[in-house]
């Protein structure tokens, strides 16, 4: 396809309610990129469920308000949410580097790294939590531009231990040099520069059927990658249309890969690049199991709601199942709370008959106290435990008053059967 603009995107699950104040905070730190590359910045609407756009590295401020809430990435992945890097690490391909960078005062650890196919990811370790902005990679020599995400949280010995995600714009080669230069960690400049050769992870690649078409709501679409392997699923789709008609004031489109009992496969990361009349999204989703049979693509438009009705509730043990109306979407049902290790494990449920996220993407349910104190505890989010079944933890108010549950009246969404493509996956 030829590209007029190129354009990437990082997509990032962010909580309704906390995305104005996300993307005014990555508009804000966008400005302090240095040497931007043939990159256009696509700017979203404040309402979008995006992260914001980075081209040749850019760690997306974005991710700073839900850093506490995501699982964290240990220096050899094995607590990582994401079962594709569970896998991945063990793989001898793998490179452990432990390689510690100081400059200007300031020191960054860099423990593990590998590639898998996919992503290019690597894991540090520094004494306190700071941005790190932006990224310089060079791959054999030549600068990539690429999307990427950041995950971790405090180590028991006050160090901060994450791990970077690299989505490169175009697939990198099975071995590569790899020369990594960091300019600036919270508000220190400096020079952390590492590099290391890299061997892509052993995958057991399946291709799954492509050529596919079909539409959406007059929006057509090709399906021209579609890859198994045992660290991630991969997914290309090129849209037939024009950056108003994928994303807009009114609408912004998404996309769930379903198992064949309707289970949302979990998304790791999207991003695209397109011209005036196309977009090419590239997703990549966690691996699936041996029992996945069959994979459907489901693209459809989530609608942006400006004005939000809040909606509350007072969560008394004694008085469940509670249920909480989120309108025509259905409610959300409060089934069981028990106390674990010091904490509380709440367990609910949606009604809806459309299907929710691995961590109830696309939907939200907050724990507070009295005072707006936010309850949830680290890593506690929430996590299915079955079809639009939850669980999530979280802390005692320690006597400041009532536990207090937030939610919101979701917009109309609903999967369209007749834009669904289904293919079978071979074993």
């Amino acid at each position: 396809m030829n590209k007029d603009i190129k354009k990437s995107i990082d997509s990032i699950q962010v909580p309704f309610q906390k995305l104005d104040a996300a993307i005014e905070e990555g508009l804000r730190a966008s400005q302090k990129k240095v040497a931007p590359k043939k990159v256009m910045m696509l700017l979203l609407s404040s309402a979008a469920a995006f992260g914001l756009i980075i081209g040749s590295g850019f760690i997306s401020p974005t991710m700073a308000s839900v850093l506490a809430k995501v699982p964290i990435l240990y220096s050899i992945f094995t607590s990582v949410g994401d079962k594709g890097l569970q896998v991945a690490i063990n793989d001898k391909n793998a490179m452990s580097l432990n390689e510690t960078l100081t400059s200007n005062g300031v020191s960054l650890t860099i423990q593990d790294v590998l590639y898998d196919g996919s992503r290019l990811a690597f894991s540090f370790v520094q004494d306190k939590a700071e941005e790190i902005y932006p990224l310089h990679i060079e791959v054999n020599g030549e600068v990539i531009n690429f999307s990427e995400n950041m995950t971790g949280e405090y180590l028991p010995n006050g160090q901060y231990s994450g791990l970077i995600q690299v989505h490169p714009t175009k697939p990198l080669p099975n071995e590569f040099d790899l020369s990594v230069a960091i300019h600036q960690i919270g508000k220190t400049e400096g020079d952390w520069h590492f590099e290391t050769h890299v061997k892509k992870t052993n995958n057991n690649s399946i291709n799954l059927t492509t050529g596919q078409k079909t539409e959406l709501d007059g929006l057509s679409y090709e399906v021209k990658k579609f890859e198994s392997t045992n660290s991630a699923v991969s997914l290309h789709i090129l849209y037939k249309g024009t950056v108003e008609e994928i994303m807009n004031e009114h609408q912004v489109l998404q996309l769930h890969l379903l198992d064949q009992d309707g289970t949302v496969i979990p998304m790791i990361n999207s991003s695209g690049s397109g011209d005036a009349e196309s977009m090419l999204l590239e997703y990549v989703f966690e691996p699936i199991s041996e029992k996945v049979t069959d994979l459907t693509i489901s693209p459809f438009f989530m609608p942006l709601v400006i004005e939000r009705k809040e909606i509350t509730a007072t969560l008394e043990e004694n008085q469940l199942p509670l249920t909480i109306s989120q309108g025509e979407m259905g409610d959300i049902v409060v089934t069981k709370v028990e106390e674990e290790n010091g904490k509380y494990a709440l367990y609910f449920e949606s009604t809806s008959s459309f299907p929710f996220g691995s961590n109830f993407e696309m939907n939200q349910l907050s724990v507070e106290d009295t005072d707006g104190n936010d309850l949830i505890a680290d890593g506690g989010y929430p996590k299915a435990i079955g079809k639009n079944k939850y669980k999530l933890y979280f802390n005692d108010t320690k006597g400041n008053g009532d536990i207090i549950l937030k939610t919101f009246v979701l917009p109309h969404m609903t999967l369209n059967q007749q834009a669904q493509i289904t293919v079978k996956v071979p074993r």
